[in-house]
């Protein structure tokens, strides 16, 4: 398997270099989990593997046409696809040496911009990581030095949290579908609960730790917690999301990324570690493990291969758990996701035979979160045994 591993890393890394000498408008578009800067973690991280000085060469002069348009371009403030995401690539591109750009010229200007469309999801009640006022939050925490942005974005959490008292739970409303005018509780990772909780324990692991945060984290994990299903009647522990203004029945969660069990027992590890909770660790762990054996499609619901919802982000998780554990079920879980990510290569008309499936319909997608940057970042920290720093910027680590 490292053979067939290694040939589709270099077939991926060819895909993209060739679309870059091309200038297509799929690779010169803009956002972390969805454009450009996504495919540039990924051509770092290959240039390092390859060494290769022509694969250098071209990473680098990538690099330079990514930013000659970076400020005029971008459209965003998010995480997902703006300005919150990159500057977030640049510090860990600065800090693990791929990079000595400084773009700190920019960055009054830059903060300025984003902590007034911060402030606008505020208004809106609009705290979504990837789209909203937590991605914001992220950047700033990374950078660590506006400490006001932090505390806005904790009254935020406090003052639009409904509150149970007597169970001490905090939960927050939230829009699960525009298209359908679906509005519930949502505690998935991409969207909901779970990336408070995770969002929460970084704050805290930066040395804050004061009676609000506490009471945050404690009324998130509980009301996770309370949404438990038995999972031999159900399917999974939790639910897919909760939806109150219509009458569509609670459903099991898929096993990925974005949705379901995997993201939510990694929320209450990090939890638990933040605060040294043995109980949300163990719940955690119990999670995870569980999940390592739901591995059949019908129960996985597991199409294809990207990281939001493929087999490549579960296989990025149980890796992340196996590298902090050092569980066996973990490790065998990942070669089984990393089996499975290979066989999804079948595509003739795909992009190295890779396709995502996304609204009904298969397409070819080059980005870090949906396409073939993150499949190919996720086999590249496989096959060469790293410590995969690089899924903090997925709220794993």
């Amino acid at each position: 398997m490292e053979l067939l591993i290694k040939k589709k890393i270099d077939l991926i890394a060819e895909y993209i270099f060739n679309k870059i000498e091309r200038k297509e408008k799929e690779v010169l578009s803009f956002g972390l989990y969805s454009g450009g800067f996504g495919i540039l973690l990924f051509l770092f991280y290959y240039s390092r593997y390859s060494q290769k000085q022509k694969h250098v060469i071209l990473t680098e002069q990538y690099t330079e046409r990514l930013l000659r348009f970076f400020i005029t371009e971008t459209k965003f403030h998010t995480f997902g696809s703006g300005f919150s995401g990159a500057l977030y690539l640049f510090k860990f591109l600065r800090e693990y040496e791929f990079i000595d750009i400084d773009v700190d010229n920019n960055q009054p200007a830059l903060d300025n911009y984003l902590i007034s469309r911060m402030k606008n999801d505020i208004e809106q009640q609009y705290y979504d990581f990837m789209h909203g006022a937590l991605g914001v939050g992220l950047y700033f925490l990374r950078k660590g030095n506006n400490s006001d942005c932090i505390n806005e974005l904790i009254d935020f959490l406090y003052n639009t949290a409904e509150k149970d008292p007597e169970n001490h739970i905090f939960k927050w409303k939230t829009t699960i579908s525009h298209e359908h005018n679906l509005i519930g509780y949502n505690p998935s990772l991409s969207h909901g609960v779970a990336s408070i909780i995770i969002f929460l324990s970084r704050v805290i692991n930066s040395g804050k730790k004061d009676a609000k945060i506490m009471e945050l984290l404690y009324g998130a994990v509980n009301y996770i917690l309370s949404l438990q299903k038995n999972i031999t009647e159900f399917g999974s522990y939790f639910p897919h999301y909760i939806i109150t203004n219509s009458q569509e029945p609670v459903s099991k969660s898929r096993l990925s990324w974005c949705y379901g069990d995997l993201g939510i027992g990694l929320a209450l590890w990090r939890a638990g570690n933040s605060i040294n909770n043995n109980e949300w660790k163990e719940k955690g762990l119990e999670i995870l493990l569980q999940s390592t054996k739901r591995r059949f499609s019908t129960d996985t619901f597991i199409i294809d291969a990207e990281i939001c919802h493929g087999s490549a982000g579960i296989a990025l998780i149980f890796r992340r758990m196996y590298l902090e554990t050092t569980i066996e079920q973990f490790k065998e879980a990942t070669d089984f996701w990393i089996k499975q990510t290979l066989s999804f290569s079948e595509h003739e008309d795909g992009l190295v035979g890779f396709k995502t499936y996304m609204k009904g319909e298969w397409i070819g997608d080059y980005s870090l979160l949906t396409g073939i940057s993150g499949i190919g970042l996720v086999l590249l920290s496989y096959i060469t045994n790293d410590m995969q720093n690089w899924d903090e910027m997925l709220l794993l680590s």
